[in-house]
């Protein structure tokens, strides 16, 4: 088998979990008896595990030079902490599980993205077809998942992430050969903090990522509440990873001519212009066309992200630039906004309109990122 072929193996079932995560972990919590306020608190609470989480994970790959193994762990403890979550009741009991299980996910998709850019490096596979396989995966999985919950209910969450994380752990043993880190020391993962290339692409990220937070707490419980099925709103979250996928699969050659600092710009931008659309109105035409975005919104920006750390980071450091990257540009930023979305969501969009202001800021770092890559474009 591939080296392409086993990455994208590992990384379908991965996206799969992250799907029905992200689109209905909301909704089962719902049937907890939890509220927009306490689901955005359970919501930060797990990002934040992440956020601690995901340096960690980085650390211990680096320094043992056993990435796939690191992997294998975190899918187990990602299973595990599923399964738990379909008998537990009461606020607290699934705040620490779904804790649990972020800190298991944490270390996938980073750490699987340093594995697949150092084989990249070394001409084994293309890591944009790889990334827009596994985004195709997320994307029929939001819709069947939506499907099926629609069928039989928002406990098929639980059951659904375990299937998915156990698939994972199997396929982790089957990750290709010579991706074992380079024991890198604790000073050398310091030193990612004196490097503008690192800083630049962290704050880039927080910015535009982050302001998926109101999208991942509020977006399936806003769309429920203006009337939308659950098979619709899987088709919604569907068609803005479709756009992510196209874009991984045949956007090399506009990746390579916009470079980081445009594809952040246009990542920004398109933020600006989603969310405030969004936070407008939930009229089903308008929130579609916007849906596409997404292409910008997240494909561009991770990208971007992609291509600063692996050309501006040494290699022997890759795994925690890619966890903490994840941890700062990621899981804080968007831990911090479900909190701050989830308290104040009213069942009007205005918690959108915070996010478009949020995402605007990552046009701050369009001049630094243009000064530290212009030996790139000599």
């Amino acid at each position: 088998m591939s080296p392409s072929l086993r990455m994208a193996g590992f990384l379908a079932p991965v996206f799969a979990a992250a799907a029905v995560g992200t689109a209905f972990l909301p909704a089962f919590l719902v049937t907890r008896g939890l509220g927009a306020a306490e689901i955005g608190t359970l919501l930060a609470v797990g990002t934040v595990v992440r956020m601690l989480a995901v340096p960690v994970w980085g650390i211990v790959a680096d320094r043992s030079g056993r990435i796939a193994l690191v992997l294998l762990v975190g899918c187990v403890v990602a299973a595990g902490a599923s399964a738990g979550l379909l008998p537990a009741v009461g606020f607290w009991a699934l705040l620490v599980l779904a804790a649990a299980q972020g800190l298991g996910a944490a270390a996938l998709m980073p750490l699987a993205d340093a594995v697949s850019l150092g084989l990249a490096g070394q001409g084994r596979l293309d890591y944009g077809r790889v990334r827009g396989s596994a985004s195709a995966v997320f994307t029929a999985a939001t819709a069947g998942a939506g499907v099926v919950i629609q069928a039989f209910g928002p406990r098929m969450v639980p059951i659904l992430s375990l299937g998915c994380y156990a698939l994972a752990a199997g396929m982790a043993r089957l990750l290709p050969g010579g991706v074992a880190g380079r024991r890198a020391g604790l000073g050398g993962i310091a030193g990612l903090f004196g490097n503008p290339a690192f800083l630049l692409t962290v704050g880039a990220s927080a910015c535009v990522q982050g302001a998926h937070a109101g999208l991942y707490v509020l977006g399936t419980l806003h769309w429920q509440a203006h009337g939308m099925t659950s098979a619709t709103i899987g088709l919604l979250w569907s068609e803005g990873v479709v756009a992510e996928t196209l874009f991984f699969l045949f956007g090399r050659r506009l990746a390579e001519r916009l470079g980081p600092a445009g594809m952040t710009a246009i990542a920004a931008g398109s933020a600006v212009l989603r969310w405030t659309v969004t936070g407008l109105t939930a009229d089903l035409g308008w929130i579609v066309a916007v849906q596409w975005l997404h292409g910008a919104t997240f494909g561009m920006q991770h990208l971007s992200a992609m291509q600063m750390l692996s050309r501006h980071v040494a290699p022997e450091r890759a795994g925690a630039a890619q966890t903490l990257h994840a941890a700062l540009g990621g899981a804080l930023p968007v831990g911090i906004a479900s909190w701050v979305v989830g308290r104040m969501y009213d069942g009007s969009g205005s918690a959108f309109l915070l996010m478009a202001a949020m995402g605007g800021c990552g046009l701050l770092f369009i001049p630094g990122l243009w000064r530290v890559t212009a030996g790139d474009r000599r």
